[in-house]
């Protein structure tokens, strides 16, 4: 099986109600590469990761027509949820939404 990607959404804040929530939803990106991905981490504006989730699915934003999606998630465990609370390090880009195949935690 070929290494899947984990798609990493930064959220511009340091405090929300439920990290998942707000990081699954809605987002400019492609459908078929979500659909790719492993993982959803979603991470602070410091790059520490706050939620984890495997993701089942995607969901497009038919009522406005934005052309944005949101991220369904599975209700099975992630792989990668020890690594909430730490930082990891995610490339310099204004893009909130990026690709990684190895994630290296910096603290």
């Amino acid at each position: 099986m070929a290494h899947q990607e984990i798609v990493v959404i930064r959220v511009n804040e340091v405090n929300a109600d439920d990290w998942l929530e707000r990081g699954r939803k809605w987002w400019k990106a492609s459908a078929a590469r979500i659909i790719d991905c492993a993982e959803l981490l979603v991470l602070d504006k410091n790059d520490t990761v706050k939620a984890v989730t495997r993701v089942a699915g995607v969901e497009k934003d038919l009522d406005e027509g934005s052309g944005r999606i949101s991220i369904i998630p599975s209700d099975l465990p992630a792989k990668h949820e020890e690594l909430i609370g730490k930082k990891i390090r995610r490339p310099n880009s204004r893009n909130p939404v990026v690709y990684l195949r190895d994630i290296e935690v910096i603290s």
